[in-house]
């Protein structure tokens, strides 16, 4: 900028690389405020759970309450079962009000499955605390560093609960600010004095703790009439909690049991624990379970042995008989049994699972050599029950998808999924077991299982995104096809992780993926993964603004679907090339294209698809200017998304309907449609999410450009 003059006094210029907003002014009297509208906030993060049953710990409360009064980082460590997490909740309920708020995570340390990789746990933190998806980085060293500059300044209490090492504890540790930061472990973890870390050591609870803990078990009463034999009791269980709250289940359920029937049935296991307890006390807490696993009947025994094989966090009553091999009210009763041997704990939603260490006893158990034939069993009545559940799901979601897994075609299905919202509910909530049961079919042999699992799970990644579990599900995939020498399901897996990649914006990963996954399809002569190939590599090419080759693509893998015909890939093929066309500004070749795409998805009963091309459809009316005609497109997208659930499309429809408030300067629609469609962006971790609160905080009364990212892509795979 220049004075009147024609002198270069009044300069005012920008030079680097500027990332966002950037405001540019000549000369300010007074003050300069910018407001920026933001979301509704999240509130402040309460993840404690609830302390459980706890007794004594006096002295150590007496020291966790001295330590509270210096913020900062506290081991607490122990032997397994002697409970460490109760006292740690009980201490941090007591301090709460003192912190902005709580995050919780068990880190698996101790569950006889891989250590949580510090990742998850650090986008659950960041979400927590109000970080949008698309802001997370997908590196540990960056997300861990994105964690400290969002807590520094923010007294929190974070409790990291199981942790096996100083390694999997420290990318978790916040920034500076009075935060309390609590870990148990049962191994010292000597690494932490590095980083100022206190540690406070939890015995067992000594006799008069194990006895007021077994009176709170049974009862004041009992352990009035039988003192010697109680105090017998606690000693033999070695004061351990959990040893001591083993027993008692027993003796609670069985009210007519005198107290010295049950330390006559220690016997043996007494002397051995007595012998053994040294270290984290694994052995004794052994040596208690063993005397609870001989008390049951044979069925309840086997039930315990094969529910170990479950590799899992939890599971519901139905996955539990399909592993059982029984109907599931039998099923019921045999979990019931086991909660009430404290061998099992019920949470919420009628679903069950192990402490850690019980987990360990079952599993040794069904790998002893009398069991093994009936464990190799369990574990494929497991895995084959739910992949025939994820089928089920995924037929409901995506009815018009090919499929390589011959469960599609085998006609079984799980009943209690009727509907949509159903299958995708269920995807959800087992997302966690169906990796670990992909992992566990793996590792076992089954390899066809696990890449078929992963192929049935393709629904619940295109609508939830979850980015990492789902390049970690279909990377072991890959191997399980590999192990397979099955050409055609490699070729299946590397589709899926191009989508993955093309997701996370990492293109050149991803035309790797398609150009591998193209060799394979065609030296299988597999067509229609070819067209699938070429799909991706097309998208790739729209990505980078390739457009012709993008065209070529998509054109060469709709002629594979026309031979083969099948309408609903012409259909998808069709609106890619319609969004290809739109973006090289031929609008009304893109219209037709699109508006014969939406026709076929409506004759098909695809709702989904026909609320994606929709949407399409209105992005192209809007670029070729017609407003009125995009609207009346993007609020038909609107009305199928929400009528089927399909809560992706519906804000993507949403953003639309802003993008046309904005050019007709209807500023109240526009926010209203933009935080709409923030919300559900936010709920279900979008990346979208952080274009939409940047249009959000950068309102202005000129209408946005036309061309904006296009929706994640959703090729057929």
């Amino acid at each position: 900028m220049q004075a009147p003059d024609g002198r270069d006094r009044w300069a005012n210029e920008l030079t680097g690389t500027i990332a966002g907003s950037s405001v540019q002014a000549g000369s300010i009297a007074g003050g300069v405020h910018i407001n920026m509208a933001q979301g509704a906030p999240l509130p402040a993060p309460a993840q404690l759970p609830a302390p459980g049953l706890f007794a004594d710990r006096r002295d150590e409360m007496a020291e966790l309450r001295a330590l509270a009064e210096q913020p900062g980082l506290v081991a607490i460590t122990g032997p397994g079962g002697v409970g460490k997490t109760t006292l740690a909740l009980h201490w941090l309920h007591g301090v709460k009000s003192d912190y902005e708020g709580q995050l919780f995570v068990d880190l698996r340390g101790f569950s006889g499955a891989d250590p949580l990789p510090p990742d998850e746990p650090l986008e659950r933190f960041l979400r927590a605390l109000g970080a949008l998806p698309d802001s997370i980085p997908v590196g540990v060293d960056e997300q861990a560093a994105l964690f400290r500059s969002m807590t520094t300044g923010r007294p929190m209490i974070v409790l990291l609960d199981n942790a096996v090492s100083a390694a999997q504890v420290r990318p978790l540790l916040p920034g500076t600010g009075g935060s309390l930061v609590v870990v148990t472990s049962r191994r010292r973890l000597s690494g932490l004095v590095v980083d100022g870390a206190r540690f406070v050591d939890v015995a067992p609870l000594g006799v008069q703790g194990a006895l007021e803990l077994l009176e709170r078990l049974i009862g004041a009463d009992r352990i009035g009439a039988e003192r010697d034999d109680a105090r017998s009791l606690v000693d033999l269980c070695g004061t351990l909690p959990l040893a001591v709250c083993a027993s008692g289940a027993r003796l609670a359920a069985r009210r007519r049991w005198p107290i010295a029937r049950a330390v006559a049935e220690l016997g043996d296991e007494a002397r051995r624990l007595s012998a053994l307890r040294t270290g984290e006390g694994d052995i004794s807490v052994d040596a208690v379970f063993n005397t609870s696993y001989q008390a049951l009947d044979d069925t309840q025994a086997r039930a315990y042995r094969l529910l170990g094989v479950h590799p899992g966090p939890d599971f519901d009553v139905s996955a539990a008989a399909a592993l059982l091999e029984m109907d599931e009210d039998h099923a019921t009763d045999l979990l019931h049994g086991l909660v009430d041997a404290s061998l099992l704990l019920e949470g919420g939603d009628e679903r069950y699972f192990f402490h850690d260490l019980v987990r360990l006893h079952a599993r040794d158990k069904a790998r002893e050599p009398a069991a093994a034939p009936d464990r190799k069993e369990a574990l494929a009545r497991l895995a084959d029950w739910y992949l025939t559940s994820a089928v089920t799901a995924d037929l409901l979601l995506m009815p018009g998808r090919w499929h390589l897994g011959d469960h599609y075609q085998s006609g079984r299905r799980n009943e209690t999924l009727t509907d949509r919202h159903a299958a995708l509910v269920w995807l959800q909530r087992e997302r966690d077991n169906l990796a670990a049961v992909a992992q566990e079919a793996h590792e076992a042999g089954l390899h066809s299982v696990a890449w078929r699992l992963c192929e049935a799970a393709w629904p619940l990644f295109l609508h939830r995104k979850h980015y990492r579990a789902w390049i970690r599900m279909y990377e072991l995939g890959l191997a399980a096809a590999r192990s397979c020498d099955d050409p055609r399901a490699q070729a299946r897996m590397l589709e899926g992780l191009g989508v993955a990649h093309l997701n996370l914006q990492e293109i050149e990963a991803a035309r790797g993926r398609y150009e591998a996954a193209l060799a394979l399809e065609r030296q299988a002569g597999h067509r229609l993964g070819e067209a699938a190939a070429l799909e991706g590599l097309g998208i790739a090419a729209l990505a980078t603004g390739d457009l012709a080759t993008a065209v070529d693509r998509f054109t060469k893998a709709r002629d594979v679907h026309t031979d083969l015909d099948r309408p609903r890939g012409i259909a998808l093929m069709e609106r890619h090339i319609g969004e290809a066309l739109s973006a090289e500004g031929r609008h009304d070749e893109a219209d037709a294209v699109l508006t014969r795409a939406l026709e076929t998805f409506t004759q098909l009963d695809e709702p989904y698809h026909r609320a994606r091309t929709l949407t399409c459809l209105g992005q192209a009316r809007l670029l070729a200017g017609h407003p009125d005609e995009a609207a009346e497109a993007f609020q038909a997208s609107l009305g199928v998304a929400q009528e089927t659930g399909a809560r992706h499309v519906e804000a993507g429809a949403l953003r639309e309907l802003a993008r046309v408030a904005a050019r007709r300067g209807a500023s109240a629609d526009e926010r209203r449609f933009l935080e709409q469609a923030l919300a559900i962006y936010t709920e279900l971790g979008a990346p979208q999410a952080g274009p939409v609160m940047e249009r959000l905080g950068g309102m202005r009364t000129e209408p946005p450009a036309p061309q904006e990212p296009p929706e994640s892509p959703d090729p057929e795979p």
